[in-house]
């Protein structure tokens, strides 16, 4: 049951698209296919990347437990068995990729731009009040954004998915998997991001 004391959690695109962030030029050929606001407040004083060291440990408790985790699990035994995941995005700057395409507008080089690192999702690039990140996979290309954003006299997250289907396929995925999205994996990430900040702040009195 949703916390009475947080705001609906999924919310209308137009409340993100109205926010003064880089990403609506950068990916304005990209569906928004989600966006939802995490439940939290968060003081002028706390940082987007304090609450993404927060936001890490929830994504990653719900890969290893609960419904979530079972479909996490589910998903890349399929992918490895059809060979989906193949990693398309390399460590360099590869054409077509949102990494080169934010590098060209900026006018940066590829040690301008965040580590991509090891995991799933590749950075592009890490602002103020913005995160973005792009997985690119036989199915669909995609980036998933972190947004600090004002809300009244506090501070909240908003975290929006946009995507690129590939061919009928991709978007055949992509409708198949929404109800799983939308009603199971989005809503238990949301509760696992509000409790670990929570805790964070509880560790902090």
């Amino acid at each position: 049951m949703a916390n009475p004391i947080y705001p609906k959690t999924k919310i209308d695109e137009q409340e993100h698209l109205t926010q003064p962030l880089r990403v609506h030029t950068l990916l304005s050929d990209f569906e928004l296919e989600d966006v939802w606001r995490i439940p939290v407040n968060l003081a002028s004083t706390h940082s987007l990347q304090l609450f993404m060291d927060q936001f890490a440990k929830a994504n990653d408790q719900l890969r290893h437990c609960g419904m979530a985790g079972l479909l996490f699990r589910i998903r890349s035994f399929i992918g490895r068995l059809f060979k989906w995941d193949e990693k398309l995005l390399q460590d360099h700057l590869i054409p077509g990729s949102i990494r080169f395409r934010y590098a060209r507008q900026e006018n940066l080089s590829y040690h301008d731009l965040p580590h991509p690192g090891s995991g799933v999702f590749n950075p592009v690039y890490k602002l103020e009040n913005e995160l973005l990140s792009e997985i690119e996979n036989k199915t669909v290309h995609a980036a998933l954004h972190l947004s600090r954003v004002p809300d009244r006299d506090t501070w909240t997250i908003h975290m929006a998915v946009y995507v690129k289907p590939k061919g009928r396929f991709g978007k055949g995925y992509m409708q198949f998997i929404k109800p799983f999205r939308v009603w199971i994996v989005y809503p238990s990430l949301m509760n696992a991001a509000r409790t670990h900040w929570e805790a964070y702040l509880k560790s902090l009195k």
